[in-house]
């Protein structure tokens, strides 16, 4: 992970989706199901990372340095910043919009250019505690944590009983 860049691999998660692929196809980031695939491999990226230190094959500060790597590529992604040719933006991907609505919602203490990545590293952490959990329930948890990010970076705040799933403790 530690020789990997950080764009390359995004790069490849944003190719045109092989299921929504039509000619010229480029990935929404208004489509839900665009969203989910982006935060689910995330996660995947997160919770491998997190196994392999585990298993000793990582050291933690390099899983940490490349879990920071893909959520700093996934903020400019949702950000509107990231120049891929693939990738719809919105209004709503900017700082001032989706930056101001994490840093509201989820009460993130980061500036709004920033509340992407840091979300995100909230969410790997909640991942990595998800580890603990018997299987079933990891991916229960999992899930949960994926639909709620996704709803987040599509401006929704999750639904689950009025609070945020994302526990966020700075």
């Amino acid at each position: 992970m530690e020789s990997q860049s950080a764009k390359p691999i995004i790069a490849a998660l944003l190719q045109p989706l092989p299921v929504l692929t039509q000619p010229q196809a480029r990935n929404d980031l208004s489509d839900e199901s665009v969203v989910r695939l982006l935060v689910r491999q995330f996660i995947d990226l997160s919770l491998d990372a997190f196994n392999q230190v585990l298993q000793g094959k990582l050291d933690q500060d390099e899983a940490v340095d490349g879990i920071n790597r893909q959520a700093i590529a996934l903020n400019s992604v949702f950000l509107g910043t990231s120049g891929f040719d693939t990738v719809i933006t919105h209004p709503w991907n900017s700082p001032d919009q989706l930056g101001a609505f994490l840093k509201d919602v989820v009460a993130l203490e980061y500036p709004e250019d920033d509340c992407v990545r840091a979300m995100l590293i909230h969410l790997a952490t909640q991942v990595m505690h998800a580890l603990r959990l018997p299987d079933e329930e990891r991916n229960e948890e999992v899930e949960a944590l994926t639909l709620d990010a996704a709803d987040l970076l599509l401006g929704r705040a999750p639904e689950d009983d009025g609070e945020i799933d994302i526990d966020i403790d700075v």
